[in-house]
């Protein structure tokens, strides 16, 4: 074990194991982690560092009083142990920073790494399904537009609603005309786990509206419906008053993209450098391959989150 392959293992995996840290904990624990210059010391646990706040600070851009907050939330966590001599330093006889509950925590990191990949590789091939279907996919599409179910090819600008319309994220079946097939509504379509996952990791918008337990079970291997629901309900409230697309062309692209869709809504309002919502959402909408869209912006939008973006 290495201190490289240590810093990678906490950037892939603490968020599933410590969901509740915040980016700033995280870049101060991969700091303190590469103060550890020997090989060795990941074996014979002589892992004491002693980087002050002020260093700290310096290599993060923030003030002292967040790295204090910062190393507290890690210490919470059972990341770290700050050690202090009698005279309260860190930087003198066997005070400093005590990284060997890191290193007890290895397997743990190992194995939510490995549920990560895995969730990543069974994403993949779902997207390898997606885009070998996407021909059969398209051509029911065409039919339906051409009986006139909805036309997503309306002239851009009239996708956003009427003034006085609501309900924008009403059923299918209470807009259709007879003879016209319904469009599925939000809680009735199958989590597709990995943008689930995604969104809840990069949206801040959609952290706003969830609770911290919501946070912490929606990024475990196992939701539950209640937080599944909660995130629903978000995009709803995001789509009703923030975005006000018209309801024919969400409905059509809630069925032709199902949760891409949704994380499409939280895109729009969370990248930066988006000044018309509506419109960079119809965008999306139209893409044949939106679910790669939506995981590279998010991506994106968690970066810029971090400060690297």
């Amino acid at each position: 074990m290495t201190t490289a392959s240590v810093v990678g293992l906490v950037s892939r995996a603490i968020s599933c194991l410590s969901p509740c840290l915040t980016d700033l904990s995280v870049r101060v624990l991969i700091l303190l982690i590469e103060h550890v210059y020997e090989v060795r010391a990941w074996r014979s646990g002589r892992l004491m560092v002693w980087p002050g706040n002020r260093r700290l600070a310096e290599l993060t851009g923030k003030n002292e009083r967040s790295i204090r907050r910062a190393l507290c939330l890690l210490e919470a966590n059972h990341w770290i142990v700050r050690r202090y001599s009698a005279s309260n330093r860190r930087s003198d006889g066997n005070a400093g920073i005590d990284l060997r509950p890191i290193a007890a925590r290895l397997h743990e990191l190992h194995q939510a790494a490995e549920f990560i990949e895995q969730k990543i590789e069974s994403a993949r091939e779902q997207a390898k399904a997606e885009r070998d279907d996407l021909t059969m996919v398209k051509q029911s599409d065409d039919g339906a537009i051409e009986s006139g179910v909805v036309d997503i090819s309306v002239p851009l600008k009239s996708y956003k609603i009427n003034p006085g319309s609501t309900n924008l994220v009403q059923s299918g079946a209470s807009q259709a005309t007879p003879g016209q097939r319904s469009c599925p509504t939000i809680s009735g379509l199958d989590v597709d786990g990995e943008i689930l996952f995604l969104m809840v990791q990069a949206s801040p918008t959609l952290q706003k509206q969830l609770t911290a337990a919501e946070l912490c079970d929606l990024v475990g291997p196992a939701p539950s419906a209640a937080s599944i629901q909660s995130v629903v309900a978000a995009v709803r409230w995001t789509l009703s008053n923030q975005i006000k697309l018209r309801p024919s062309v969400w409905q059509f692209a809630l069925a032709k993209h199902g949760w891409a869709a949704l994380a499409a809504v939280m895109v729009a309002v969370d990248r930066q450098g988006v000044r018309d919502p509506a419109g960079y959402l119809y965008a999306m909408l139209k893409s044949a391959r939106l679910r790669d869209t939506v995981r590279h912006n998010l991506r994106a939008i968690e970066q810029q989150e971090s400060g690297h973006a």
